[in-house]
């Protein structure tokens, strides 16, 4: 079963492909092109590492250990005198 969302996968993302990268490179999209090979490339990854199995982090999660250390500064900043 693994094997076969892989392939799904890699299908669609060839599909994509196929329809469209002959249109950002006809329409001379170089930065979007890059922007689209390098999402779908990161949506590719993370979709079989997850029909794998694999942990996947949340990225709300280390939103949360950047913004941490403000949240005293900001609740004394907010708080009614």
């Amino acid at each position: 079963m693994v094997l076969i969302v892989i392939l799904l996968v890699l299908n669609f993302a060839a599909i994509l492909c196929i329809v469209e990268v002959p249109k950002l490179l006809r329409s001379g999209l170089l930065k979007e092109l890059l922007t689209f090979s390098l999402l779908l490339a990161l949506g590719v990854s993370l979709s079989i590492l997850k029909s794998l199995k694999v942990e996947i982090g949340n990225p709300s999660d280390l939103f949360a250990w950047i913004y941490s250390p403000l949240k005293g500064v900001m609740e004394s900043l907010l708080k009614k005198g």
